[in-house]
Parts: structure tokens; sequence; C-alpha cells
């Protein structure tokens, strides 16, 4: 009759290893969870835009998934304090997400990134506005904004940890 090895030593699950294999799990299931939510909302419509800039900082970060749904401007439908995605062909990305300052007297929506210290200049024009804040689900974005700015050594960095998660937390690990 064989004997089970009591103790520690070269088992794969047990101490230490147990510990990772659960923090790869958890670890995996917030990026899922995150990833899913990033998602999720385009069935009611709503449109993901990855944050590129620090205009919104400290509300909405570099890295951020933006879910942006429909918008009618105006004062009472979309009141000052709601950010909003505006249409500016003039950007790198064509939008920029900013907080709603106040209507001019032409009806134009005065916006401003929470970053800055004045107001975006000049107004734009209420058909300029593509949509209103919803959602923000940190972080999601991340790998995107490092593939934009080339910065490799993050992404294979990230890619090394997600692959040593999945392998822990699927048990591939073979036995000593």
């Amino acid at each position: 009759m064989a004997r089970k090895h009591a103790g520690g030593g070269g088992s794969w699950r047990s101490g230490p290893t147990r510990v990772l294999r659960l923090v790869a799990v958890a670890y995996l299931s917030a990026a899922a969870s995150l990833l899913f939510w990033s998602h999720a909302p385009m069935l009611l419509g709503w449109q993901p835009r990855v944050v590129v800039s620090g205009s919104m900082l400290p509300t909405i970060r570099p890295g951020d998934v933006a879910l942006v749904g429909a918008a009618t401007p105006g004062p009472q439908t979309l009141p000052p304090g709601r950010i909003v995605l505006v249409r500016d062909p003039s950007r790198g990305t064509g939008y920029y997400l900013h907080r709603v300052r106040r209507y001019d007297p032409a009806g134009k929506v005065v916006t401003r990134g929470d970053a800055n210290d004045v107001d975006d200049y000049p107004a734009v024009d209420p058909a300029q506005v593509a949509g209103q804040l919803r959602l923000v689900v940190p972080l999601v974005g991340l790998p995107m904004l490092w593939w934009q700015e080339q910065a490799w050594l993050r992404l294979a960095v990230l890619a090394g940890v997600r692959w040593s998660s999945l392998v822990l937390a699927l048990g591939l690990r073979r036995p000593r």
C-alpha cells in the first residue's frame, strides 16, 4: 500500500503554490470582470472610449474606459457638471471628454477638463456633443495606451503576468 506524502515538500496543491493559485484566479477574475463591464454596455448603445489624456484627472485617468451614451444638449437635459464626449476633428483622436461648465447666450456648450484652469475655447455647437459619460471602467484601456506609446516592456510584463496567472489558475504547472 502506497503512503500519501504528508507535508508541504513537493506537492503543487499545498502551501505557497496554493496561495499563488488563488491570487492568480482572483487576478484573472478581476481582469475578466473589468473587460466584461467595458464592453457589455454596448448592448445599450453605449460606446467605449479609451481615455488617452490627463485632462480629466483626478476624475478620469488615462487608460480608463469611458462608456458614453446618447445625450441631448441643453440646460435641462444636459446640465452643467455632466461629462460629455465632444467631436473635435482638430484632435488626434477626433474627440475629447470634458465637463459641461455652462451654456453661453448663443446656446453653445462651454466645457472644461477637470485638470485644466481655463474653459475650452471656442464653445462647442450642441451638434458636436457626441454623448454623455455613463460609466467609467478603470485601467482596462492601459494595454491599448501602452501599445500606442510603444511601451513594450510594460506590455511584456503584463503578458507575462497574465500567462503565469493562467498557468497557475488552470493548474498546468507540473508537479516536481
